[in-house]
């Protein structure tokens, strides 16, 4: 393969689909972001106004229980916000690590279709050097392969223990009980 104006154009267009799908991915993590954060938002504002209704209504033994019982409920929405929001960031981070690997391939067409046109045009010590610039630049690319695997199954495997501390959190939530003397217990 040689370095053709089609070539050229397929760059282009491949450097522009990877340009694309990583503002795509982007904008769709960008927008479950704000999904997430309104929605957790709209929660606190909802449990907030419950319990300033029910000091309005006079549950005064709803007091001595408030800041337990505040910590825990907001504990357990910021465990689960924490959550999907690792979540959310690990898929974006994914998607950048494929779309550079992806746009280093594009550029490596190049590179290659001009090595090509060069070792043709050259003589045979030119040749040689060529092949060799070739072989060298074919193993980084498999090592940028297996560089980018390797970074996808770490973000993968942080998200998984992100996923485990919440659910440890979620498992571990001490529940309280009022101990007749207007106080809370944990048990």
């Amino acid at each position: 393969m040689f370095l053709t104006p089609e070539l050229a154009a397929q760059t282009r267009e491949s450097t522009l689909n990877n340009l694309l799908g990583l503002s795509s991915t982007w904008f769709s993590a960008s927008q479950r972001l704000t999904d997430l954060y309104s929605a957790a938002s709209r929660d606190a504002l909802h449990i907030g106004s419950k319990q300033v209704a029910q000091f309005g209504h006079g549950q005064l033994d709803s007091l001595t229980a408030f800041p337990a019982s505040l910590w825990l409920e907001s504990s357990a929405r910021t465990t689960r916000l924490l959550d999907t929001a690792y979540e959310i960031l690990g898929e974006a981070h994914k998607s950048l690590i494929q779309a550079a690997e992806a746009q280093v391939r594009t550029f490596d067409q190049i590179v290659f279709a001009s090595i090509n046109r060069a070792a043709k045009n050259s003589p045979w010590e030119g040749e040689i050097a060529l092949s060799a610039m070739r072989s060298t630049l074919e193993s980084a690319e498999q090592t940028l392969h297996g560089m980018s695997a390797a970074a996808i199954e770490t973000v993968e495997l942080a998200e998984k223990e992100a996923h485990q501390i919440a659910e440890n959190l979620k498992e571990n939530r001490p529940t309280t009980r009022p101990n007749g003397r207007g106080r809370t217990t944990s048990r």
